[in-house]
């Protein structure tokens, strides 16, 4: 990793927690229908990870109501905390629904404030007031989110949260429109710190792309927790992905936090299988070419040392190294598939020639089940591998699933 990883502003930074509203804020991604079975199996899996909250939104229906009664039941190592407007009627379906906290929220920018809900800063902050009480009269913690607060009036974020402050448990000045830089993060938050003693929550949103470099700069200005969803996924363009926090925490700035980070890859998966969201091959940290290699410059040196293009053994994060063959292939990468399958070297610049014909003329690289069988004179398993891949967008089969093309 590069020396300069480990920035002065995360020193002696105490453990960052973890809230995951997945369930909540991710399935608000437009075309995403999760099932609550499903749902369920990735509370139990979020829980599992180690995430320390997870959201859910009652109010939204029926089938919701009944899930987070369960799921408040299930005795998740996670906290289920119920996000819910500035309501009686919503607070009191949270109170039914068995969650030990509520997350309310309101937008604190006058944007919204004039043309979403027609009303001025102070009657905000006076329906928020009494919701907070609304709240703790019937023994919620209360977790207060200020929509667009980094469009708001920085003074008026300040004011409502101090109004706050010794109501709430977190307060989160959520970046909703992702409009900020991660140097314009930092200062905002560590401004809100500076002026503030309630702890903050990081929502950050994707739209320009910098969720996770915003998150990671809202954490190093004194930030305690972040929000994020696993993949990514969200309203428009996504939230900070969990899987990119927290990896970036371990390796970046060498904070370690209390979860299981082998099972990123598997949780990644069961959201883009529930949620129907194929994740780009190019995916940080969980996607498929993640930790794959085709280049004949990087492949030879991951075969001599992993470290030299990669951070970290993928297995760290549930994941495996895969090499492919195509174009940019070199001779130090076929040696290697030869000597790992016993097969004799035979003409190398040949070989070399034939893979590269065949990777141009299907517009694809080569699996290694591919190249053994072009190695062992069956092409047209290839033409059908590559028939199938067309056709159903499925990975060709691992060559151990294929024993028979190993009966070399």
């Amino acid at each position: 990793m590069s020396p300069f990883k480990y920035t002065y502003m995360f020193k002696n930074k105490p453990k960052c927690l973890i809230c995951d509203t997945t369930l909540r804020d991710g399935e608000q991604m437009p075309g995403v229908v999760f099932s609550p079975e499903e749902k369920i199996e990735l509370a139990v899996k979020s829980s599992e990870f180690g995430t320390d909250i997870i959201e859910v939104m009652p109010t939204i229906s029926i089938s919701e109501r009944i899930l987070t009664k369960e799921l408040s039941n299930m005795g998740l190592n996670s906290e289920i905390t119920a996000s819910t407007m500035l309501k009686k009627e919503h607070i009191e379906m949270a109170v039914d629904c068995g969650v030990s906290s509520v997350t309310l929220f309101t937008p604190l920018s006058d944007l919204h404030l004039k043309y979403k809900l027609k009303i001025g800063r102070e009657e905000n902050l006076n329906r928020a007031l009494d919701m907070v009480d609304f709240s703790k009269e019937h023994g919620l913690k209360v977790y207060f989110a200020g929509e667009d607060s980094t469009r708001a009036d920085i003074n008026y974020v300040i004011q409502f949260i101090n109004e706050l402050s010794n109501k709430i448990e977190y307060f989160i000045p959520c970046d909703t429109l992702g409009c900020l830089t991660p140097f314009a993060t930092y200062s905002f938050i560590k401004k809100l710190k500076e002026n503030c003693k309630t702890p903050l929550c990081l929502h950050i949103h994707n739209d320009f792309g910098l969720s996770t470099a915003n998150t990671l700069a809202g954490l190093s200005a004194g930030a305690e927790i972040f929000s994020g969803t696993f993949c990514g996924i969200g309203e428009r363009a996504g939230n900070a992905p969990i899987e990119e926090v927290c990896t970036a925490l371990r390796f970046l700035n060498g904070i370690e936090l209390s979860v299981n980070y082998s099972m990123l890859t598997e949780i990644c998966n069961l959201v883009e299988l529930y949620s129907g969201m194929k994740l780009q091959s190019h995916k940080p940290i969980v996607g498929e070419n993640a930790f794959t290699h085709e280049s004949g410059i990087h492949a030879d040196g991951v075969i001599k040392h992993p470290g030299t293009y990669e951070n970290f053994d993928p297995e760290f994060v549930g994941q495996e190294r895969r090499f492919l063959f195509g174009k940019h292939t070199g001779k130090g990468i076929l040696k290697h598939i030869l000597e790992k399958y016993g097969l004799l070297h035979g003409d190398l610049n040949n070989m070399l020639k034939r893979i590269k014909e065949l990777s141009e003329s299907y517009h694809h690289s080569l699996t290694e089940t591919e190249v053994i069988n072009l190695l062992t004179h069956n092409e047209d398993l290839i033409r059908m591998e590559v028939h199938e891949l067309e056709h159903h967008s499925s990975l060709t089969p691992d060559i151990q699933t294929q024993p028979d093309l190993l009966n070399l």
